[in-house]
């Protein structure tokens, strides 16, 4: 029997959503993912789009939405054309249907077409069989509700409808991680008992995996403008910043470093200051030109030109970034082959809708030029059917899109980057220069790329917010000007790493180490104090270590200090003279093999070393909070899969998985004599830029690009490998929860849990390597062997359940996207070759 609303009089376990595109079937998933007891049917009357969703080629593409959907789907996810059916069964409907700007009739060119929505009002109205919640999902200008309630009163019949705004604040590219873990989720309703009731029957459906105290109520109107004036303040920062960068190419400033000058003021901060050509996408112009047509409605021109200004600048960018490209040709474009590399509106997304690419390519395509485009994610048809929306006409015998890169550089004369990919920063230009047409220029169009290099190569380089020097080339400081106008090096305070705005104040161990850089990265940069311990034990090369710490002063302003587990002084004096809040326990000497090495650095890193730690943190008053890093390899021989918390692991496989179940069995001995509280994190291969070398993604990677031969481990009967490889940025995001989730140090509060952190999705080894193999471009020698006695499992896999519904963990990096990443940060890193250390470094 279907669970009812004790005042609604509706049922609860049943939602359905109109509308299966950019917002509905990325949000109506995640509430699919996070509230198993809810059946949740997304439909639409495209019957194309409804087969793509029940298919493995998803009509979008949205970086960790294939696997949500793939989990849920046929369970309590489904995807139909049967409208009415789905009407009938739920009583929450939300409704997530286009609302472009109109093109035709009064407000033409500004207001948003609604009839949509007015159409998701008459088909609720007419399949109705009780009452319903409707939920505008899509952006509407203010007092949409009030036109949707009309149309539902006349058509209404016995029943009620209370209608809710529920706007989407969703970044394409990384919408299942805003949906995951939103900054806030709005809700407008009714004011009166029976809205306000309508709305709290919303709230807790969000309440499954959002804190309640981000989640918002407001009233109906409120939240309409909410949504609008929010794309309309951040396209105007995109506006003002790119209006910048014209005055910087006049004068010879640079765009990049003035953003960075004034994002570092706090009152400012540094996002959506990235000038480029333009911003794209369904949203911003749309939304502001609907927020320009709503103010003169009402009498308010002067506002209506402040704001139509954001959309002037954005098109004036475009078209003097197109205009640049034809006069820097020689005043023509006839004939010539343009490759452009990037067609969707932002990395990250199949999405072409409004994108610069558009008004770039049909300047280009206008003036003559045949243009090759390739994206790693757009097809022509979607791209020719945005042309044809804003009435364009192509000759599509000149508008060609090629499958890779090296096609659409072959005797081009120009490459024009339009979309920030991160792959594009990986390629070999000076493979492409040599297949160009001379003299051969590039046109950054997100300033992305290095400038300098590419002058080097033979490049007549041009970029976005950067003016030209007398000699043609772009005016950069030269080293030895740099270090003239840099002012004396300032050392970083303990102090100033430990300044806090949030009250916590953080000791992360092993900040010179991989996990432990990106998570203080992430925890100081939300405004948490944090300070640093690490050995620079010389497991792997000690330089690679004290490069990561210079960067973690750089780019965060956390200090790490030379100090050791062991050394009980220099822990004291950190803790209690920074008032340490939290301890994030990361140190540990690493690796399965090498124990057969160096048994005893086990036993004094992870064992010594943590019970000292925890001898510290007793003697405090307060005691900090400790979380602590596990490992998967605590699961040893353990032949269940997926491996869950619940699981005996008394079976460990190597010296150090048995000193990290030692870790969780000395926590629970130091939690129940003196109080302290605990989360320990059980790591399943983790892998990401600033990884460790002696892990198989950073490993392969140098031997595929050195040409040597790979050891790839069988089990019996040459039997694969597997692994649940998880990307470094969903780990830092457990290890952030776990910091928030975690209760106070006494003995009437302390805690003692136990998380697996994994990507829930293992993979073979062979994947991995065909993984680098398609980020690097070159092809890997596989040797395949039988696996060493040295303490490795075949097969680990993590059931995240736990800390899914506990903290709101939700990895989304597939293995493609992460390596793709990882390696871009590898070339970038070793633009020429590793250095001597890392070179001669052997992993066991």
């Amino acid at each position: 029997m279907a669970l009812r609303h004790p005042t609604l009089d509706i049922r609860l376990n049943s939602i359905c959503c109109i509308g299966a595109g950019y917002v509905g079937g990325p949000t109506c998933a995640t509430i699919a993912l996070k509230c198993p007891h809810i059946k949740v049917t997304i439909v639409d009357l495209n019957e194309a789009r409804i087969a793509a969703w029940n298919s493995d080629d998803l009509p979008i593409y949205e970086p960790g939405l294939y696997e949500v959907v793939k989990q849920c789907r046929g369970k309590n996810l489904f995807f139909s054309t049967d409208v009415k059916s789905a009407v009938h069964e739920s009583d929450i409907i939300f409704a997530s249907v286009n609302t472009p700007t109109k093109i035709n009739g009064v407000g033409a060119g500004r207001a948003a077409d609604l009839r949509f929505i007015e159409s998701v009002g008459r088909t609720v109205a007419e399949y109705a069989n009780c009452s319903k919640i409707i939920i505008e999902k899509s952006t509407v200008p203010v007092k949409t509700a009030e036109a949707l309630a009309r149309v539902l009163a006349a058509n209404k019949g016995p029943y009620n409808y209370w209608i809710l705004s529920n706007p989407e604040f969703l970044a394409e590219g990384t919408a299942m991680k805003d949906l995951s873990s939103p900054d806030r989720v709005l809700i407008g309703g009714p004011t009166d008992e029976e809205g306000i009731a309508a709305a709290s029957v919303l709230v807790d459906v969000y309440a499954n995996w959002v804190p309640r105290a981000r989640i918002l109520t407001t009233n109906l109107w409120s939240s309409e403008l909410s949504k609008l004036v929010a794309n309309a303040m951040l396209a105007q920062r995109v506006s003002s910043i790119n209006s910048i960068s014209l005055l910087c190419e006049k004068t010879g400033a640079d765009v990049t470093e003035v953003a960075r000058a004034i994002g570092t003021d706090s009152r400012i901060g540094p996002k959506f200051l990235g000038a480029s050509v333009g911003f794209g996408g369904s949203c911003f112009q749309k939304d502001i030109l609907n927020l320009v047509y709503i103010c003169e409605s009402e009498g308010l021109h002067e506002v209506a030109a402040y704001w139509q200004q954001v959309v002037d600048m954005n098109e004036h960018q475009k078209a003097t970034f197109s205009g640049k490209i034809i006069s820097c040709l020689f005043n023509t474009v006839t004939n010539k082959k343009i490759a452009v590399f990037g067609f969707a509106f932002k990395k990250d997304t199949g999405d072409v809708r409004e994108t610069p690419a558009l008004a770039v390519c049909n300047m280009l395509l206008q003036d003559g030029a045949v243009v090759h485009v390739y994206d790693p994610k757009v097809k022509k048809e979607d791209a020719m059917r945005e042309f044809k929306y804003h009435n364009m006409e192509v000759d599509e015998s000149r508008l060609i899109f090629c499958s890779t890169p090296q096609q659409s550089v072959d005797g081009a004369h120009a490459i024009v980057v339009l979309t920030e990919w991160d792959e594009f920063k990986t390629y070999p230009y000076g493979e492409f220069y040599a297949k160009m047409m001379k003299p051969a220029f590039l046109f950054d169009g997100r300033s992305m790329l290095n400038h300098s290099e590419l002058e080097h190569i033979g490049f007549e380089v041009h970029a976005i917010g950067k003016g030209r020097s007398t000699d043609g080339k772009l005016r950069t400081l030269k080293s030895s000007a740099s270090a003239m106008f840099s002012p004396p090096e300032r050392k970083l305070s303990a102090a100033e790493s430990c300044s806090s705005t949030t009250g916590r104040v953080v000791l992360v161990t092993g900040t010179a180490g991989f996990i432990g850089f990106h998570c203080a990265i992430a925890l100081k940069k939300r405004g948490d104090g944090v300070i640093g311990i690490d050995n620079y034990n010389s497991y792997y090369p000690a330089s690679f270590k004290r490069a990561r710490s210079t960067e973690l002063e750089r780019v965060a302003g956390v200090l790490t200090v030379h100090a050791d587990l062991n050394d009980t002084e220099a822990l004291t004096k950190i803790m209690t003279e920074h008032k340490v809040t939290h301890v994030l326990a990361l140190a540990a000497q690493a690796g399965v093999r090498y124990a057969t090495k160096d048994p005893h650095s086990y036993v004094k890193s992870n064992m010594e070393g943590f019970v000292n730690l925890l001898e510290v943190a007793r003697q405090m008053d307060p005691m900090p909070r400790i979380i602590y890093s596990s490992s998967s390899s605590v699961y040893g021989l353990n032949k269940k899969a997926p491996f869950a918390e619940s699981d005996v692991v008394d079976q460990p496989a190597s010296l150090y998985a048995a000193t990290k179940k030692s870790n969780e069995m000395i926590a629970h001995t130091y939690r129940h004599v003196y109080g302290l509280s605990f989360t320990g994190l059980r790591f399943f291969t983790v892998y990401g830029p600033w990884g460790r070398p002696d892990m198989a993604a950073f490993m392969w990677a140098n031997k595929i690009m050195k040409g040597e031969a790979l050891k790839i481990f069988q089990g019996p009967e040459e039997s694969e490998l597997e692994r649940d490889f998880t990307y470094i940025d969903d780990i830092v995001a457990g290890c952030v929860a776990s910091v928030d989730q975690i209760t106070p140090s006494t003995k009437e509060t302390a805690q003692l849990k136990i998380y697996n952190l994994g990507n829930k999705d293992p993979v073979t080894v062979s994947y991995l390597v065909d993984c680098l193999e398609n980020a690097l471009e070159k092809k890997a020698v596989r040797n395949y062997m039988p696996m060493p006695p040295t303490g490795d499992v075949l097969k680990t896999s993590a059931d995240v359940s736990l800390a899914a519904a506990e903290l709101g963990y939700k990895p989304s990096t597939p293995l493609q996207d992460g390596i793709n990443k990882f390696v871009a940060w590898y070339k970038d890193y070793y633009k020429n070759g590793l250095d001597r250390e890392m070179s001669e470094y052997v992993p066991m």
